[in-house]
């Protein structure tokens, strides 16, 4: 009886201890995310919880979509072409078009192909001109411009030797034009600009500079475009010989910008223009009165002598200007009876 008795006694406490395993084993189940079929990709475990995700059918375009956006964020930006151009033959009036299109072009910059890349960036552009994708495209083209300026080239022949900066030019103007007064039409009218300043093409250089201060007068490029505008007067003026007008009118610009501008005229080093021109003015009134000097037009001469003396005092001009006034016409008094 007593053998019967225990053996009772470890029935039921092996009873109680594997109810209360299975007790604990389904509390944990319900405490641990597990989602609730493990075998479908279709639950995600967001702050502990599983939630259902809802994904499009693999067949559908808007998940094909889907698809060239991963393909492009995990680095496979050759997939995103072939993609693209197949989707975009079969859904040519799709409203996600702008969409696959920008993914084309994206592609094809990520590659380096950022002469490719214009073309369906411009079919965006032509195309689609109320996409909220219009302005983000236009700012893409403009890097692919810069870059070009910068010294990217054209493959031919499987090598990039081709330089392109005459489409870059064109892009920055279509850009101007597309978007006409904004920040970035901005940017692309000083970008042509400073293109042509820094390859020493002063004087498309200065009409470029004109044209950017026509367009965009209250730009915070204007003090910029009005300084290099007179370097540029300066580089092109063919000597002192020739109408100074372009001069003079650049030194009036300046002047005005002087005084509306102070501290930064300061920085873009008016002051140093400024003595610049006043140095060939005076050296072009010394030259005239040397011309009337050799054309035997002394009392013209006297009279340039005079001005360049008094008029530009503090120049090597004026005291050049002194010895020939003194030797010539002290000269001439000499010859006299």
């Amino acid at each position: 009886m007593p053998k019967v008795w225990s053996k009772l006694k470890l029935s039921c406490l092996v009873a109680v201890v594997l109810m209360g395993l299975a007790t604990g084993a389904c509390w944990a189940k319900a405490q641990s995310p597990v989602p609730p079929n493990p075998g479908t990709p279709n639950w995600v475990l967001q702050n502990g919880v599983w939630v259902p995700v809802v994904v499009p059918g693999q067949v559908s375009p808007p998940a094909r979509v889907a698809a060239m956006i991963n393909f492009l964020k995990t680095g496979h930006p050759g997939r995103v072409v072939h993609l693209a151009k197949k989707w975009l033959r079969h859904h040519k009036k799709d409203p996600l078009v702008p969409q696959v299109l920008l993914l084309e072009g994206d592609a094809q910059n990520y590659m380096g192909n950022k002469y490719a890349a214009l073309f369906p960036y411009e079919d965006l552009l032509d195309n689609f001109p109320a996409s909220p994708l219009y302005e983000p495209c236009l700012m893409r083209e403009y890097n692919i411009a810069c870059a070009f300026l910068a010294g990217y080239k054209r493959r031919l022949l499987g090598m990039r030797i081709l330089p392109v900066y005459g489409d870059a030019i064109r892009l920055l103007r279509r850009i101007q034009n597309r978007q006409r007064g904004s920040p970035l039409a901005e940017l692309a009218g000083i970008r042509i600009a400073d293109y042509y300043y820094q390859n020493d093409r002063f004087q498309r250089a200065l009409a470029s500079y004109t044209n950017f201060l026509r367009r965009y007068p209250y730009s915070q490029f204007a003090v910029k475009a009005t300084v290099r505008k007179a370097e540029c007067s300066l580089a092109t003026f063919r000597g002192v010989r020739f109408d100074l007008t372009p001069l003079r009118n650049a030194q009036a610009e300046l002047e005005n910008l002087a005084e509306l501008y102070p501290v930064l005229a300061a920085k873009m080093q008016v002051k140093a223009l400024e003595e610049r021109i006043y140095q060939i003015e005076g050296k072009r009134e010394l030259e005239i009165a040397r011309f009337y000097w050799r054309f035997n037009r002394p009392e013209s001469a006297a009279y340039y002598y005079r001005r360049v003396i008094h008029g530009w005092p503090d120049t090597i001009w004026a005291q050049k200007a002194r010895k020939e006034y003194a030797r010539r016409f002290q000269q001439s008094k000499e010859k006299r009876p």
